[in-house]
């Protein structure tokens, strides 16, 4: 299983504008449907959709494992668990899981676990990293570096929502760099399954980007998945 880690994510977070995208998308989605209650799975390193949604419902709740000792909004409840192991006895109008679905032990139970959880005309937001613009080819590479194949989330969470009402939409979110070593760093989060292997392989990565990396944005199709029940 993969383990968080919140210095890469804080790192990753501040050189991309991924979160304001998210909000605004996410708020354009909410538009008209039920907003009664809000489950948001997963955190990160601070409460910023909280803090920026929470406003559009009755009541928000936040679910995160990691001990969190950052600014939660008042009208916001934070519960210290797994979700794949907590037990929940109520139903929410939308739950939002961005960025989480890497970290699930049981990727299948745990999503059936949030449509058991969900009201009835209800939205989960799912959001993941997509297999193009350069975020997708620079994954590949990287495995072919290891001689491995690697299977997208995003690909994964399709296969896993077949049968479901679903839309699909792609937000590009960009990450400024001033040097490819400094990019290196900067997304090492997303090669955290692999963490001393992007260390180790840290020459090629670079010389791949700069070979195919122009200027200084680096571009992450992020897929955003609402689902309703």
């Amino acid at each position: 299983m993969v383990e968080f880690n919140a210095v890469w994510y804080k790192k990753f977070i501040e050189r991309s504008n991924e979160k304001d995208l998210l909000v605004n998308k996410i708020s354009e989605l909410l538009e008209g449907k039920p907003k009664g209650s809000c489950l948001e799975i997963g955190l990160g390193v601070s409460s910023y959709f909280a803090q920026k949604l929470s406003g559009l419902f009755k009541r928000y709740c936040i679910i995160e494992k990691e001990i969190f000792a950052g600014k939660i909004p008042e009208n916001v409840e934070l519960v210290q668990a797994d979700w794949e192991d907590q037990e929940v006895d109520e139903k929410f109008d939308v739950i939002i899981a961005s960025h989480v679905i890497y970290y699930f032990r049981n990727k299948k139970k745990a999503l059936a676990k949030m449509f058991t959880s969900l009201n009835y005309d209800g939205r989960i937001i799912f959001v993941v990293n997509g297999d193009t613009a350069d975020y997708g080819p620079l994954k590949l590479a990287f495995s072919k570096m290891l001689g491995i194949k690697y299977d997208f989330t995003y690909n994964e969470l399709k296969r896993l929502l077949q049968g479901n009402n679903f839309r699909e939409y792609a937000l590009p979110s960009v990450i400024e760099f001033k040097t490819f070593d400094e990019l290196h760093e900067v997304m090492r989060l997303s090669f955290d399954t692999h963490p001393e292997e992007y260390e180790k392989f840290k020459n090629k990565i670079v010389e791949y980007l700069k070979k195919n990396i122009k200027g200084n944005r680096f571009i992450i199709d992020q897929k955003i998945f609402e689902v309703s029940k």
